[in-house]
């Protein structure tokens, strides 16, 4: 019954009058789907086939490549190696580092004494870095690296064992730039990206010169240094070459020209006058004058009006307190009438100095000891009368207290005929160069203090 129907069904759908018509649309549609399908199948075969056979080798060029640059230092490939870096402790025995290496004791002493041509490691210091290098940490170590500074570096082979020092190369760059002050000179320059190094060497060049406390915003200043370069980073200030300051107020700078004729070396004016004073303008490197010599001043202890003959210089305590000029110690002692302790010191006549309310002398400081311009003697404090910590600074000439800041001492040039000319040649050259130094503007300013930046290793 069921094939019958089915029969039935097939015959009805056959005799349909459009059944030819559908029938050829249907083997026309199978057509296109066979021939679709297996063009796909004949494309991707075609295509593999013609790029497997036909196409040749894709030539690179060695500058697409990824290049990957071994770390080298101290002449090796760190990355072949097991890298230990560290830094001294302060209980650390130069032998007793070299035997944990796996040296015997004998070793490490026979390594140590030879070292000690190059470096004393009996007074290594703490903080000092120091690099390991293996193969295998399994099997020993290697190598032990130690650098006394950023120049150089000590090498002991502990395979051999053997030591040697290993000088780096020291490049010589030159700068030259110009700023204005804000706050002051040395805050200035270092916040501009310059090192603490030149800043100090700027300031020793001009307090002779200047009250370094007087600079005022819009001030300028040009420079010309030269730096000493380690794989490209600075490691120190070889020179400062020359300095020129204007003061705002002033029409022409002050120029000041490093000069060493073999026998003497300092800075220099440009008619060869030396820029250092017989006398610093001021006993303490950085302070504020708080009270200045008068005839007529409310003393802030006592309550009523006497005169100051003397210079007081505000200081936290335990500031350094330096000699203002060679000298010989006459007294150091605490002293009545309020000096507290203090330190007189007697220079070449007329002169005479005297610094008072120390809290304690500097080692070796007593009388008849002689001292140098810019020595330490002393230590602010605020012993005696004294209401905060300070220095009263005191000056006599011919026995009589005088104003300091106002005294005009003399200046005397030590240059032979030959010298001057050698000098005139120097300084009239720096001093061109100097005049030409533009200012920056604030792009410019960004840039340069990037730039020294990454010359210290600075992100």
């Amino acid at each position: 019954m069921e094939n019958f129907d089915a029969k039935q069904r097939i015959n009805k759908f056959t005799s349909h009058p459009n059944f030819k018509k559908i029938k050829k649309n249907l083997f026309q549609t199978a057509k296109v789907l066979a021939i679709t399908v297996a063009g796909l199948f004949v494309t991707e075969t075609s295509d593999l086939t013609s790029f497997v056979r036909k196409s040749k080798p894709k030539k690179w060029a060695l500058s697409a490549l990824p290049v990957v640059t071994p770390t080298v230092k101290y002449g090796f490939a760190l990355d072949t190696f097991q890298v230990i870096e560290d830094k001294v402790k302060s209980d650390d025995i130069f032998t007793s580092m070299l035997t944990k290496r796996g040296l015997t004791y004998k070793q490490a002493d026979s390594l140590a004494r030879k070292a000690n041509a190059f470096y004393d490691f009996s007074k290594i210091q703490d903080g000092k870095p120091y690099t390991v290098l293996s193969k295998d940490v399994r099997a020993g170590f290697d190598y032990f690296i130690f650098e006394p500074d950023a120049k150089r570096y000590i090498l002991f082979d502990l395979s051999t064992p053997s030591v040697k020092e290993v000088k780096r190369a020291v490049d010589i760059q030159e700068f030259a730039l110009s700023g204005r002050v804000k706050k002051s000179l040395w805050e200035t320059m270092v916040e501009s990206g310059m090192s603490y190094s030149l800043a100090d060497k700027v300031e020793d060049a001009l307090k002779y010169k200047f009250d370094l406390r007087k600079f005022e915003d819009g001030d300028e200043y040009k420079l010309i240094w030269e730096e000493e370069i380690v794989e490209g980073r600075s490691v120190g200030v070889k020179c400062l070459k020359a300095v020129a300051v204007k003061e705002k107020n002033e029409e022409t700078p002050v120029y000041a020209y490093y000069f060493d004729n073999g026998k003497e070396k300092g800075f220099y004016e440009k008619d060869g006058l030396p820029m250092r004073d017989g006398f610093l303008k001021s006993p303490l490197k950085y302070s504020n004058i708080t009270s200045h010599y008068s005839m007529n001043r409310m003393h802030p202890i006592l309550g009523y009006n006497r005169p100051h003959f003397g210079t007081d210089y505000a200081a936290p305590q335990g500031t350094p307190i330096m000699s203002v000029a060679d000298g010989v110690v006459q007294e150091a002692r605490y002293g009545a009438g309020g000096n507290g302790n203090y330190v007189k010191i007697k220079h070449l006549h007329p002169y005479e100095s005297q610094y008072l309310h120390m809290s304690r002398f500097a080692k070796g400081i007593s009388p008849g000891t002689h001292v140098k311009q810019g020595e330490v003697i002393g230590y602010v404090g605020q012993t005696g009368l004294a209401t905060g910590p300070h220095v009263c600074f005191r000056f006599w000439k011919s026995g009589n207290q005088v104003n300091h800041l106002k005294e005009k001492l003399p200046q005397v040039s030590t240059f032979s005929s030959d010298d001057r000319s050698k000098f005139k040649n120097v300084s009239d050259s720096l001093k061109k160069r100097l005049d030409n130094i533009v200012q920056l503007n604030e792009e410019g300013q960004k840039e340069m203090k990037k730039m020294f930046g990454k010359l210290r290793g600075k992100p």
